[in-house]
């Protein structure tokens, strides 16, 4: 299946999202784990989600989106976007392939794509204060915290009060 890539190194790529990714993006949307670091669960069925969260980068919440692709086998092992607005780079990395820096790797072609391909000036991340890896990640990548953006969310299962911490990094060559 051939898939346009927009930036890679030697282990992954960020490629476009196709029709056939649908099926398993929706799936990692709906994980347990996945809905806790976002605390936001998708309302819709797989075919709303079809209609809904085209990967045509359509949608007026996202500016540009990829899936994360092994280069090895071609198997994609989850998402990355930038949202409109801020701009905030997000990412989901699929259970199966957690915890063994593919999410790293990813984030930093993510940043990298930000400032090369798209020219922007900074970028922004967040976390809960609860995800420590998530946390880890975006501080390997060079983000550094920016308080005045945190943001306190109710909590998706408990409804308690949720800080989501906002990190900020800028592009080194803009003035």
């Amino acid at each position: 299946m051939d898939r346009k890539k927009y930036i890679e190194n030697d282990v992954l790529c960020l490629a476009e999202c196709l029709e056939a990714d649908n099926k398993i993006l929706y799936e990692s949307w709906n994980e347990h784990e996945t809905i806790w670091g976002y605390n936001w669960k998708i309302p819709h069925s797989f075919d709303e989600y079809c209609t809904n969260f085209k990967n045509d980068n359509s949608s007026n919440s996202w500016s540009w989106g990829a899936v994360i692709m092994r280069l090895e086998d071609n198997a994609v092992i989850g998402r990355i976007g930038l949202s409109a607005g801020l701009p905030d780079l997000t990412i989901t990395i699929f259970k199966a392939y957690r915890n063994q820096q593919y999410g790293t790797m990813a984030f930093l072609l993510g940043v990298r794509y930000c400032f090369e391909i798209l020219k922007l000036d900074k970028i922004y991340a967040g976390c809960f204060e609860d995800n420590i890896a998530s946390r880890k990640m975006i501080e390997q990548c060079g983000f550094k915290r920016n308080p005045e953006g945190d943001d306190i969310e109710g909590h998706i299962f408990t409804d308690e009060d949720r800080l989501q911490l906002d990190f900020m990094i800028e592009n080194p060559h803009c003035p």
